[in-house]
């Protein structure tokens, strides 16, 4: 059929017998007369992709969305669409780039997305990685690789095996270490692997700490192993390398079988002695407390009958000073009533003395013969004649 359709949106490529091309785009309706079709795929990106053209001559176009692109074999030879890098909080990418005579590099921190250029590639981190679970210790080189770096503080556990000790006894100590990235660009200048490094510097730390003791004093100084006093080459290689050791904490060890075993028949004879000797520590102390306390209750009875036969007294000699206190205030105000009762006896006298005398000098204004009034005033007494003196009936004749 001669027609061809060319939707919307569509793109087609039209090559002549003679080999020349063009392209015709959508709608639209050709006319075909000994020419071929080659409708022309389309590629799209959206804002977080972007799409990787590569002409061909060689060139390569990063073409950051949303964008399309049609692929057109006479100009491109391939055309892929590509994911931007998302970079969340506390996450970092290192670029390189080629310039004309060097190469930059450059570090992009997150939160952003990132599109890279087409002369530009990320820098893959080759660190030793967990071998399986982590908890248990076991790392492999080239175990973890990554191009997103974290710079959040971080932790990672590890048992520094075949560790001998000062009498050839081998065991194994387990460590967890708490570490964060404080310098990236120092890190990239001077290391490829910094957990290789803290491996490789805590391994001499413990077997250096352990060389210089026994088994029971190792046991005995485990302590120590919580402090980074006990890591000077780990917290030193790590400040080189620009990162910080916060903590390192002793999570225990492991010792063969045959010598653990011999360990907690050990433990297991001083935990009986020891319980033993609290056992007869504690009844010696019951007894003793015993006695102490008998003591202090025939103690506390004396005091008691001691303060019960004081207070006896004191309130007996209280009671006799209050007695002979009363009878002191009961004298003393006798001797007051008394006293006042006199002295208002006479105030009276004495005023009555002074009414008749301002009476008898009323009196004598008057005009009156004092000498008569107070003649007067005097007492008459009657004489009884037959008042009988003496026994004898001779003298009441005479009388």
């Amino acid at each position: 059929m001669p027609y061809k359709v060319i939707k919307e949106g569509e793109r087609a490529l039209i090559t002549s017998p003679s080999g020349d091309s063009r392209i015709v785009n959508g709608p639209r309706r050709i006319y075909l007369f000994n020419e071929r079709i080659q409708y022309l795929n389309r590629y799209t990106a959206r804002p977080d992709q972007y799409l990787v053209v590569k002409d061909n001559n060689g060139q390569i176009e990063h073409a950051p969305g949303p964008c399309e692109r049609f692929f057109n074999p006479i100009e491109y030879d391939y055309i892929r669409v590509q994911n931007c890098i998302k970079l969340d909080s506390n996450h970092m990418i290192v670029v390189y780039k080629q310039l004309q005579e060097h190469i930059e590099r450059r570090i992009i921190s997150g939160p952003c997305l990132f599109t890279p250029g087409p002369n530009e590639w990320l820098h893959e981190f080759i660190w030793h990685g967990s071998d399986g679970d982590q908890h248990d210790g076991k790392w492999k080189p080239k175990g973890d690789r990554f191009t997103m770096l974290r710079y959040v503080p971080g932790y990672m556990y590890y048992n520094v095996r075949d560790v001998r000790t000062n009498d050839d006894t081998l065991i194994a100590v387990k460590l967890m270490m708490f570490y964060e990235l404080k310098d990236v660009e120092t890190m990239l200048n001077f290391t490829h692997d910094p957990i290789a490094d803290f491996l490789n510097a805590v391994n001499s730390d413990i077997v250096a700490f352990a060389s210089k003791l026994t088994y029971e004093e190792f046991l005995q100084q485990t302590e120590q192993l919580s402090k980074l006093d006990s890591y000077p080459q780990l917290v030193s290689r790590a400040q080189r390398i620009g990162y910080n050791i916060a903590k390192v904490v002793y999570r225990g060890y492991n010792a063969p079988a045959a010598l653990q075993k011999s360990h907690n028949e050990a433990i297991t004879s001083r935990t009986q002695l020891r319980l033993k000797a609290e056992e007869e520590e504690m009844e010696q102390n019951l007894v003793e407390l015993k006695l102490k306390r008998k003591h202090a209750r025939a103690k506390l009875a004396r005091d008691l009958e001691s303060t019960r036969q004081e207070n006896k007294q004191k309130l007996e000699l209280m009671r006799r000073e209050h007695e002979l206190e009363v009878t002191q205030l009961t004298h003393l105000s006798q001797l007051r009533k008394e006293e006042l009762e006199k002295k208002i006896a006479l105030e009276i006298e004495k005023a009555k003395h002074e009414m008749e005398r301002k009476y008898l000098s009323e009196l004598k204004k008057l005009g009156v013969d004092m000498t008569k009034y107070l003649v007067n005033q005097q007492p008459h007494y009657k004489v009884n004649k037959e008042i009988i003196v003496g026994p004898y009936p001779f003298e009441q004749s005479q009388v």
